[in-house]
């Protein structure tokens, strides 16, 4: 019997570790499909709807970043909107200054990345570093969004302008003068070799697509890794922790810059798909809406957190015509949830899924339960 290529084993092991559901060619097998489907949507749908799905693969990056830090690290984040939104306006004044001379957003998308890691850095380590935890970083990060958006509000005064962008208070990010450039869809590449990718058609979902990807099975790598252990381990009692020689502090400052650069990410891709930011996205309502996904999904798994924010954010389009009551009805749902299924809906439903699969297919139990 020939013995399995080390590479191969590695990625497999990394892949399909403790901290993570679905860990087998049974969970790969449906996994695959469902990427499949996802490949071919704008092949099956109106354009509307890819529109629609793209800004749905945003939201699940969004929901990743908090995944990480809460399910993860044991961090609950009510402001995590507020890297998103932060990122969104990086982008825009990036690529707004700078599309002209260079043609591309390269700059801008960096920046959309970096500034929400550096505004993460300053504020994580006065949190991290002073000792603080539990309801007081929630309350924390839901305060400092909110203080976001009442200054970003407060904006629209022409005296608000970087360079060639104005924030335009409650009207959104737009050019400083008619002669300014608008702000642009995702350009990749260098010189004459560029990409665009506009928002309204199906390259720039397949693109969000590719990215959602990579951030899922690199996230998955992550949680997998020693790293991930000793992630785990803040989790669950961070004195102990410590008793064992990490400096949990450093521990919990880096998976907060962390997910602030995949939520950072996640909103330059949103600017980027439909040219547009806003600072009704530092509001409770979106802080909240990003809560909702991961716990009712299952907040200490990345594959139930997109799930459930795949099905949620199509639920809310299909009651967006009815006002506010797409978020009551979210609100609902979660209360139900957490007295239903505390671990989360989707969690427990592939838990199982893993555990009859099992018993059909004779296979011994697992240390977690998982899809297998």
């Amino acid at each position: 019997m020939s013995q399995p290529n080390p590479l191969v084993a590695g990625i497999s092991r990394r892949l399909n570790g403790p901290q993570t559901l679905g860990n087998s060619a049974f969970f790969w097998c449906a996994w695959l499909l469902g990427l499949a489907l996802l490949v071919a949507l704008p092949l099956l749908v109106s354009r509307y709807q890819v529109i629609n799905a793209s800004n749905i693969l945003i939201s699940c990056i969004l929901a990743m970043s908090l995944c990480l830090i809460w399910g993860y690290g044991g961090i609950l984040s009510l402001g995590q909107a507020s890297f998103y939104c932060i990122g969104g306006y990086a982008f825009g004044v990036v690529g707004i200054n700078l599309i002209d001379a260079q043609g591309n957003t390269d700059l801008a998308l960096l920046a959309g990345i970096a500034i929400p890691v550096v505004f993460a850095t300053v504020l994580g380590g006065m949190m991290f570093y002073s000792r603080l935890k539990g309801v007081y970083i929630a309350i924390l990060m839901l305060v400092v969004s909110l203080l976001l958006g009442l200054f970003m509000r407060q904006t629209a005064d022409p005296s608000y302008t970087i360079g060639s962008a104005f924030l335009g208070g409650m009207n959104g990010l737009r050019p400083a003068t008619s002669a300014d450039p608008s702000i642009p869809n995702m350009i990749l590449g260098f010189g004459d070799y560029v990409i665009a990718f506009d928002g309204r058609r199906s390259e720039f979902y397949w693109l969000v697509l590719g990215l959602t990807t990579a951030i899922y099975l690199g996230l998955r790598w992550l949680v997998n890794s020693s790293f991930g252990y000793v992630l785990i381990a803040c989790r669950e009692d961070l004195d102990r922790t410590e008793t064992f020689g990490y400096d949990v502090r450093l521990v919990q400052l880096a998976v907060f810059c962390l997910s602030a650069a995949i939520a950072g990410f996640s909103g330059a891709l949103y600017t980027a798909w439909g040219t547009y930011i806003h600072p009704d996205g530092f509001g409770v309502a979106p802080n909240i809406l990003v809560v909702i996904w991961v716990a009712v999904g299952g907040r200490r798994d990345l594959t139930s957190v997109i799930v459930s924010t795949m099905l949620l954010s199509w639920i809310s389009l299909e009651l967006t015509s009815s006002g506010e009551i797409s978020l009551l009805a979210l609100g609902v749902i979660l209360v139900l949830a957490m007295l239903l299924a505390p671990e989360g809906i989707i969690a427990t439903a592939g838990a199982w899924i893993g555990r009859t699969v099992r018993r059909r297919g004779g296979m011994p139990a697992r240390s977690r339960e998982s899809v297998t």
